[in-house]
């Protein structure tokens, strides 16, 4: 499948396959979330469901979404978490799991998770383990979880000691990615969701080289420093089919490799700083969402990158001009105490030893050495 510039046509809808014998369905456009019934009918779901959300999606969009779903085909109920990652709890999981028992959820019935990253790894962690799986469908409502966290089948909470540290691979049975939810999206959630779309531009040729995406007639680091010389908005058509391209990236790198053997690691680029970033930061003055930590360890890994003589010096200039445009921060904030992000940073699932795999820039943007080895010692030159 071959990437446009530009979507103005009705829902596409993919198919996608891995090599698990796993089906997602996969609708992107405008209007995508009032698929969900037939969704729902498609995949032979049962007439429970349980629709998660959070209360800051829950006031723009919940009664647009139930309104899809009538009474006499389901038993509909509701359960709203905390926003952000205030939700990916233990605790929450255990809610979760106990509202499902009380109301006699089977195998065959449903968890709807409406809302953004955090909800999507929740929702998708509670349905893996109860009754080891019910069918589960994400309505992603901001930027970073339609291109990101919603595809893939990576679910997780986070512990005291780490970011995403207990966790599962589960596939959804459907995502429906509509463009019309982010209207409410605040401005600095929209830009977090561009550097996860810089991401996959930072990547594009190693993906294109290890599976079966296309790359379209210009690469998307073109695309993304084209759009980004005016004010991106919700309702851009190049945002659209920015989209819909790493919907499409993704997808193909997932089947390929779904549990992370190769190269579905290119797409932790930036991430093991940028969890960093995100656990060092929270609940405080200076905390950063999960798209400025992950800019910052885009640009610091790139910076590392130049110092190991992978990439040209050029390269970062690029990455911190198009960081600069879409106001995104590219320098780790001053103030923050180095020995604590190296040693949360030592906690990454990446570790082995006293050795890390990072993903590095290598030759020129868009192409990536997804299994570095760094040694532990060096993590202190990301910061």
């Amino acid at each position: 499948m071959r990437h446009k510039s530009k979507h103005r046509g009705p829902v596409i809808t993919m198919n996608w396959n891995t090599t698990l014998e796993v089906k997602t369905r996969v609708a992107v456009g405008a209007g995508a979330r009032h698929k969900l019934s037939s969704i729902l009918a498609q995949i032979g779901a049962g007439r429970r469901v349980l629709l998660l959300c959070q209360p800051s999606t829950a006031v723009h969009w919940l009664r647009d979404v139930l309104d899809t779903l009538p009474s006499e085909d389901f038993q509909v109920t509701t359960l709203e978490v905390p926003d952000g990652e205030n939700c990916k709890t233990s605790e929450w999981l255990l809610r979760i799991w106990e509202h499902l028992e009380a109301r006699g959820f089977d195998r065959q019935d449903t968890i709807v998770a409406l809302g953004g990253g955090a909800v999507s790894d929740l929702a998708g962690f509670a349905c893996s383990t109860y009754m080891r799986g019910l069918n589960l469908v994400l309505v992603p409502t901001s930027l970073l979880a339609q291109v990101d966290a919603a595809i893939g089948g990576k679910n997780a909470i986070n512990l005291p000691s780490g970011k995403n540290l207990a966790g599962t691979f589960f596939f959804p049975k459907a995502v429906l990615a509509d463009q019309e939810v982010l209207e409410t999206l605040p401005r600095r959630q929209l830009t977090s969701g561009l550097a996860e779309i810089l991401k996959y531009a930072l990547i594009e040729d190693t993906a294109a080289k290890a599976t079966d995406y296309e790359k379209g007639p210009r690469p998307l680091i073109d695309i993304v420093e084209d759009m980004l010389r005016n004010v991106v908005e919700h309702d851009d058509p190049v945002l659209s089919g920015l989209i819909t391209s790493c919907i499409k990236m993704k997808l193909f790198v997932v089947a390929r490799d779904p549990h992370e053997a190769t190269i579905r690691r290119s797409l932790n680029l930036g991430h093991t700083l940028g969890h960093a970033l995100e656990m060092a930061t929270a609940d405080s003055s200076t905390e950063l969402s999960h798209g400025e930590a992950i800019a910052i360890g885009m640009a610091q890994t790139t910076k590392y990158a130049v110092a190991q003589k992978k990439i040209g010096k050029d390269a970062l200039e690029r990455v911190k001009e198009i960081l600069i445009r879409a106001e995104l921060p590219y320098e780790v904030p001053k103030g923050l105490a180095k020995d604590k992000l190296v040693h949360l940073m030592t906690a990454d699932k990446k570790r082995t030893g006293d050795t890390i795999k990072l993903v590095l820039p290598q030759t020129k943007l868009g192409q990536v050495d997804f299994e570095a080895p760094v040694p532990l010692s060096e993590l202190a030159k990301l910061v």
